[in-house]
């Protein structure tokens, strides 16, 4: 429990995946599926990953436009209604096979990929009418939301224009099939019901809302997903950040410890020097002559240990840590701004982070950005707890003020601290954790300490740990 927060495995989004382009992967059941092409120009050299998208894409549209088109064949076959009826539908559908050909081959070109796309799409509809003229035209009025699959589908992989465009050559291309019928130019394969032409107009009227809405809602999710594209590099920044502060917590325990024991070593050695100077003191004023050789070497002795001296001032003087910065903080936004760094992380591994410290607590001096460190580090030593572990997986930060202190605890649902490393959490280099240092908590108490405040932590008894972090209160502030 005494290690600061490791640089966990970073998830990212995917800046290069469909939300970059207006043409989304979409399964979707349709007669004669219309194009998913990509519409950058031939000159210009799609990424990688656009690439394999690309081919994702028309692996997908010749898949379903030859399994519609096979489908199509057999239903006519099972179940044609008459021989006039059955040979327009069976004609239909083997053009809708032999189509692909050199659809693929024009892809193979690489020119003018979006007049592909829409061309595409066009035959898809012309195909689709006619497969109606084939089941009656009028007579098959009550049949017209079968159009609808080819502009739900476009809106959502090619582009709300084209799914407009759909709608209207759709509707267009019924109603010249029916007045053509009716003229007498073409024949009916089937007779019309008596209210054909009323069930068609529902019909039509239908179908052009649902490409309407398509059209709209195909729009907004295109804007939410860019929307959310844009949170997630949010999310990555604010990820990034936190990484970076914990660097540098990682960085400040090293320095501190090596100041701590640079301090201790030195002043030993120094209390060491010092014994050695009153000894030689001490053998010069024997009272016995001493010879001129002996008392060279004495001098010699007294230079060494004066300059040794002066190196151990020095080093102690760079050991020595300068008092910290201090300003007026509240606590409560330096908790939202570590919930906000770790919200990314905790999502990710399914752990729920609740903060509930009000902004009215009374303010404290001391440094914003190492109140931070220390609430980065002793979250993460939760996470870290918790991450794996089955069942209710919560992190709680609680403030309340108590007898002219601020306290800040932050509580876990994990399993505790065992009582035999309780006692030793707060030590430099002392960690249970494989791979660890054991400095996060020792830095994170010394610098409460240096702010005048305490770190503790405890077990609770109804599970998990408890670390509680008081700070003094900021004299004649009133509170936030």
């Amino acid at each position: 429990m005494s290690e600061p927060v490791s640089e966990g495995q970073m998830f990212r989004f995917l800046r290069d995946s469909d939300a970059a382009s207006d043409t989304p992967a979409v399964r979707r059941p349709a007669v004669v599926p219309p194009s998913t092409a990509p519409t950058a120009p031939r000159d210009v050299k799609p990424s990688p990953g656009a690439a394999e998208r690309r081919r994702r894409r028309l692996r997908q549209e010749f898949a379903v436009r030859i399994t519609v088109a096979s489908l199509i064949l057999v239903f006519n076959e099972l179940l044609a209604i008459d021989r006039v009826t059955g040979s327009v539908i069976r004609l239909t559908a083997m053009i809708g096979l032999a189509l692909n050909v050199p659809y693929y081959l024009a892809i193979r070109t690489g020119l003018w990929l979006r007049p592909q796309a829409y061309a595409r799409m066009l035959l898809d509809v012309a195909l689709t009418t006619t497969g109606l003229y084939g089941s009656g035209g009028l007579g098959a009025a009550q049949y017209i939301g079968v159009y609808m699959v080819v502009p739900v589908y476009t809106a959502f992989v090619f582009s709300s224009r084209a799914c407009v465009l759909a709608t209207i050559f759709a509707t267009l291309s019924y109603v010249a099939v029916a007045l053509l019928q009716a003229s007498g130019v073409l024949p009916f394969t089937q007779p019309p019901l008596a209210d054909a032409w009323r069930i068609a107009a529902f019909n039509l009227l239908v179908l052009n809302i649902v490409g309407g809405l398509a059209a709209l809602l195909a729009e907004a999710y295109r804007a939410s997903r860019h929307r959310l594209a844009a949170l997630y590099g949010e999310l990555e920044r604010a990820h990034d950040e936190s990484l970076k502060l914990n660097a540098e917590i990682q960085s400040a325990a090293r320095r501190y410890v090596l100041s701590e024991v640079v301090a201790g070593v030195t002043h030993e050695v120094r209390n060491a020097l010092q014994g050695a100077f009153g000894h030689l003191w001490l053998s010069r004023r024997t009272g016995q002559p001493l010879s001129a050789e002996v008392k060279s070497h004495l001098d010699q002795v007294e230079q060494a240990c004066e300059s040794a001296m002066r190196i151990i001032r020095t080093t102690l003087d760079m050991a020595r840590r300068p008092a910290p910065e201090r300003e007026v903080v509240v606590l409560a936004d330096v908790v939202r701004r570590t919930a906000e760094l770790k919200s990314f992380d905790l999502h990710r591994d399914g752990i729920t982070l609740e903060v509930d410290v009000p902004t009215t607590l009374p303010r404290v001096l001391a440094s914003p950005y190492q109140l931070q460190q220390v609430l980065l580090n002793v979250v993460g030593n939760a996470h870290e707890e918790l991450r794996g572990r089955s069942g209710r997986r919560e992190i709680a930060v609680v403030g309340h003020a108590q007898s002219g202190r601020v306290v800040i605890e932050v509580h876990d649902s994990g399993g505790g601290i065992p009582l035999t490393v309780l006692p030793h959490v707060f030590e430099p280099f002392y960690t249970t954790k494989e791979g660890g240092n054991g400095l996060g908590l020792a830095i994170s108490a010394g610098i409460l300490e240096a702010f005048g405040g305490t770190l503790t932590a405890e077990n609770r008894r109804e599970g998990g740990a408890t670390f509680r972090l008081t700070l003094p209160v900021a004299a004649r502030t009133a509170p936030a």
